[in-house]
C-alpha cells in the first residue's frame, strides 16, 4: 500500500513541477502560429494576468484569433510586458516576460495584423490566468 501512495504522491509531484517548469522555460512558444490575421476574437470580455504575480498582461480585446495551444495578442496592457532579444536562438527571437516578475511568457513576431502594431505576441497558455470583465472588479 506505501508503494502506492509513493507512486500517487510522485504522479502529483510531477505534473506540479511540469507547470513550474513551463513557467520558468524559455524557447516554449511556438516560431509560427496558425492565425488569421484578418481578425481578431472577443468571444470572452476579460483581462489576460500572469499566473505568477497577478500583474495585467493582455485585454481580450487585442486577441487574435489563433488555432494552436498558445494565446496571440498584438498588443499588451498599459507596456506591461518587456521585450528581450534571445541571442542563444539561431533566429534571434524576441522574448516576452511579465514586466512585474520577470518571468517568460512567449515570444514576439512580426507577422501580425499591420493595421494595428504588425506584431504578434505568442504567450504560453499556462503563463497566463484569465478572468472575464465581470468577474476582475
Amino acid at each position: 500500500m506505501k508503494e502506492f501512495y509513493l507512486i500517487i504522491s510522485f504522479t502529483f509531484l510531477l505534473i506540479s513541477c511540469n507547470e513550474f517548469n513551463t513557467l520558468n522555460k524559455k524557447n516554449i512558444s511556438k516560431t509560427k502560429s496558425n492565425i488569421n490575421l484578418d481578425k481578431t476574437i472577443n468571444l470572452n470580455k476579460g483581462i489576460y494576468y500572469c499566473k505568477k504575480c497577478n500583474s495585467k498582461l493582455y485585454s481580450s480585446t487585442n486577441k487574435l484569433d489563433s488555432n494552436d495551444n498558445n494565446e496571440s495578442f498584438y498588443k499588451s496592457i498599459e507596456d506591461n510586458v518587456e521585450y528581450d532579444v534571445d541571442y542563444r536562438a539561431s533566429n534571434n527571437k524576441t522574448e516576452l516576460k511579465c514586466k512585474n516578475c520577470g518571468i517568460h511568457i512567449g515570444n514576439v513576431w512580426n507577422d501580425g495584423p499591420k493595421e494595428s502594431t504588425g506584431n504578434r505576441h505568442c504567450v504560453t497558455k499556462n503563463a497566463l490566468l484569465f478572468k472575464s470583465i465581470n468577474n476582475s472588479k
